[in-house]
């Protein structure tokens, strides 16, 4: 199974997994040479991947209570925060509302992006 299909396919992104096999490689267009076997390892890589994309989003979520350590932009326009040694992912205005020190309790996905976040008052 080391045709151009695989080869291309291992490179790509997540995203463009899914792009690729639904739009350049319909099932009429795939190499005379690639395998049924081959075939069906590659829609199961793409199956596969976008239900771990919708499984992180899905309950049971993560509580992650305790002060707000640090904050963190990066270049590419994410923005992070440090609760009690967890790195949580949050949007542009909820870091730039937020203030080091505060007592805050997160509810979060399971790959650390915010779903709510409450101040908790002393």
């Amino acid at each position: 199974m080391s045709n151009q299909f695989d080869r291309g396919f291992r490179r790509q992104g997540l995203e463009e997994n899914v792009t690729l096999l639904a739009r350049s490689y319909p099932p009429a267009k795939w190499p005379s040479g690639m395998s049924f076997l081959g075939r069906t390892v590659a829609v199961f890589r793409v199956v596969g991947a976008s239900a771990q994309r919708v499984l992180t989003a899905v309950p049971p979520y993560r509580r992650i209570e305790g002060s707000l350590v640090a904050k963190e932009a990066m270049a590419d326009g994410s923005f992070f925060i440090l609760v009690d040694s967890e790195i949580v992912e949050v949007d542009w205005l909820t870091y730039e509302v937020l203030d080091e020190g505060e007592s805050l309790r997160i509810r979060a996905t399971r790959d650390n992006r915010a779903l709510s976040i409450d101040r908790l008052l002393p």
